[in-house]
């Protein structure tokens, strides 16, 4: 047995002692490991799929949308499913910082990377993007990107400058005519989706740059079925979820054409809603996190899934997704790239985040400003604040007392950043300006703004703010007499504020007080006398009135502010036709129609005039062009039926005033003119009786007095002829 063993190992010792066999065997062993190596490399370099070096860049922006009403923020209400899935699967930033709380100006920063004090967008409504910047858009256009735009929202529209550089611009949104502000006007997701899928869907070889931006979270909150019934308890997360499903509609059309994985995905918020938070409401008017924190999500060719914890401001977009593009954004930009970061799989350095509202100063308050550096957020205010978000995340204890280091370091950076700001429009308180105050009614015309070290802190005025939101709600469900019961304590407590003051005149002009609106109306200008809305308002009502000359006063106050105001040049063009001036009336009306094409008020009253002119087919024409623009304005169905009238379509007429009464019921032009059509078509029976509902509907309305008389004597011959 040992002699077998001894044998065995002498064996092994003497294959071990031949070399050549081990070395060639280490050498095969080897080969096959580096044939091994080599195929694992060339497979998974088949696998990986190099980033696109032209990729689509899809830019979706969600109004009015707070970070953690999103689930993959933290919320629980399940509203948004596709929203988490693209974060799950890309890069999501904890902390995404709005510049402002404002939709127009947001937008300015987001597709500019520029803050707003740069670009000069401070307020909705006010201004246009200046022409030498660049965006996004023209960023792309310029290299070769088809380009295109889907906003959901007025104040967004292209007079305000952020068109350039689009191909596609599709701002057509539906207006009221009879609405005074605009800025609210808005159409729903769907239909802006609708839009942008259609143009995605167009065979073209280029890339595209398309920008979709959804506004149904802002408020009042009314959304869909079946989202109305499922978030009845919470309707704004119920707006939520129905933007979430267009979310989803764009993804999938995307992945459906076979562009999702050549495409960067952006999703984002403008800015947040305080939903109560501090007292505010909805948005604007305080800089708190509820309205300044939002989500920000990034879906990337060649960008592996992350969450970034270093805060970030929205003015950081565009310059990284043009990073991320390929490109260079050119200029002086406030935003960073933050691209090679979120390449490399690593957290992007830290940096100041600023971030402001212009708002409060339009109601004669304080402006704020805000500077975030790590955890540390500074408001700089009458009362100033500074919160350390990460212990105090909802900002209830203010240690600026404490940290007055920290305090004077962040009101430093936000000093010198402001000390670059664009400078604001200079005022209009000329000699000039100010005989024109006088002339409407004021002592001496010396009625003016606050000075800044007067105005109050926002935080302090938020319980009136608050109040006067619950008055705009009634306004909007045209409850008037409880607005105006809400609004009246209001310009009492703060009698320098014009907003108040307007709202309470818009109020008493919907409640038949005329000489009240006009005289708070003269008020609001005196304290605002740079505001063109508040001169245009004056305007408007001073027309209504018949005080002609004083409407064509302020009406060229508006113009003098804003040259691109077209329902200024309307009251002009109304002027005209008061002093029997048709030619000069119609030229107005097409001044209007050059600086807002969509204007419907211009192109019904381009109709009227034209009727006057006995041009039927341009009257006609201008009515139908009315009517597509806004087809639930009431005035151009009237003024093309009394066309048919003079055209004896008697018919065609009846049917255009049963148009206009299903929309407006008291249009009580509309039904005597129903009335008189029916009379010549023959229909006496049918006309006695809408003459009789026309003196019953307006036996309270004085303006209609003539009218009455007239349909009186009218009911009384056609009532002894039938005898």
């Amino acid at each position: 047995m040992n002699e077998e063993r001894r044998t065995q190992n002498a064996e092994l010792r003497n294959r071990n002692a031949q070399p050549g066999l081990f070395s060639q065997f280490f050498i095969l062993r080897s080969a096959f490991c580096i044939q091994l190596l080599i195929l694992l490399a060339l497979t998974l370099s088949c696998t990986r799929k190099e980033p696109p070096s032209r990729p689509n860049v899809l830019l979706i922006t969600l109004d009015t949308l707070r970070a953690d009403h999103v689930g993959a923020y933290g919320s629980r209400s399940g509203a948004t499913p596709s929203i988490d899935a693209l974060a799950a699967g890309g890069v999501r930033f904890e902390h995404a910082v709005s510049a402002v709380p404002l939709t127009l100006p947001s937008h300015a920063t987001i597709l500019s990377g520029v803050l707003p004090p740069h670009h000069g967008l401070r307020n909705n409504g006010e201004g246009a993007f200046p022409a030498d910047r660049a965006t996004l858009a023209t960023l792309f256009s310029a290299n070769g990107y088809r380009t295109a735009a889907f906003t959901a929202a007025f104040v967004l529209d292209h007079k305000f400058g952020l068109n350039r550089g689009f191909d596609v611009y599709d701002d057509e949104i539906p207006r009221d005519p009879n609405v005074g502000d605009r800025l609210e006007a808005e159409r729903r997701g769907d239909l802006v989706v609708d839009r942008a899928l259609t143009w995605l869907g167009q065979g073209d070889a280029r890339p595209f740059f398309a920008w979709v931006h959804l506004y149904d979270a802002h408020f009042p909150y009314v959304p869909p079925e079946p989202y109305r019934t499922r978030f009845a308890a919470s309707p704004y997360d119920g707006e939520i979820a129905f933007v979430d499903a267009q979310v989803q509609r764009i993804l999938t059309s995307l992945a459906r054409l076979g562009q999702r994985e050549r495409t960067i995905v952006v999703i984002t918020g403008d800015h947040g809603e305080a939903l109560g938070e501090h007292g505010e409401l909805t948005h604007g008017m305080l800089l708190y996190e509820p309205t300044l924190r939002v989500p920000l999500v990034i879906s990337a060719p060649g960008v592996e899934k992350n969450v970034i914890a270093t805060p970030v401001s929205l003015a950081d977009l565009a310059p990284t997704v043009a990073g991320l593009a390929g490109v260079a954004l050119g200029g002086t930009l406030d935003g960073r790239d933050l691209s090679p970061a979120l390449k490399d799989h690593k957290e992007p350095p830290a940096a100041d985040l600023y971030s402001e509202t212009e708002y409060p100063a339009l109601y004669g308050w304080s402006p704020l400003a805000a500077m975030r550096r790590g955890t540390f957020k500074y408001i700089a205010a009458p009362s100033p604040e500074l919160y350390e978000l990460a212990r105090d995340p909802h900002e209830t204890h203010n240690v600026l007392d404490d940290q007055r280091r920290v305090m004077r370091a962040l009101d430093a950076s936000l000093r010198a950043l402001r000390a670059h700001a664009v400078a604001p429009p200079k005022s209009g308180l000329d000699a000039e300006t100010l005989a024109k105050l006088a002339s409407l009614g004021y002592v001496g015309g010396t009625a003016a703004a606050r000075p800044d070290a007067q105005r109050p802190d926002p935080k302090q005025m938020v319980p009136l703010f608050r109040k006067f939101e619950t008055a705009s709600w009634a306004i909007n469900d045209k409850r008037f007499d409880d607005a105006a019961a809400m609004l009246e304590p209001l310009v009492g407590e703060d009698p320098p504020n014009p907003i108040f003051r307007g709202a309470l005149a818009k109020v008493e002009r919907q409640r038949g007080h005329e000489r009240r609106a006009i005289e708070l109306y003269r008020d609001a200008v005196a304290y605002a006398p740079d505001d063109a809305q508040s001169w245009y308002n004056l305007a408007s009502a001073l027309e209504e009135t018949g005080d002609l000359a004083h409407a064509a006063d302020a009406a060229r106050e508006v113009l003098r502010r804003d040259p691109q105001h077209a329902d200024a040049h309307n009251v002009l063009g109304i002027v005209q036709l008061g002093v029997r001036n048709p030619a000069g009336a119609l030229d107005e009306f097409q001044r209007a129609i050059a600086a807002d094409p969509r204007n419907a008020r211009a192109y019904n009253n381009i109709g009227n005039v034209a009727r006057a002119m006995h041009r039927d087919a341009d009257a006609e024409a201008a009515f139908q062009k009315a009517i597509a623009l806004a087809p639930a304005y009431a005035d151009p169905l009237n003024g093309l039926g009394a066309l048919d009238i003079d055209r004896n379509r008697y018919a065609d007429a009846i049917h255009c005033f049963d148009r206009a009464l299903r929309i407006a019921p008291d249009y009580h032009e509309a039904r005597l003119n129903r009335a008189v059509a029916l009379q010549l078509s023959g229909d006496v029976r049918g006309a006695v009786a809408e003459y009789r509902t026309f003196l019953a509907r307006t036996k309270n309305a004085p303006a209609f007095a003539a009218q009455r008389q007239g349909v009186s004597a009218m009911l009384a011959r056609l009532e002894t002829s039938a005898r």
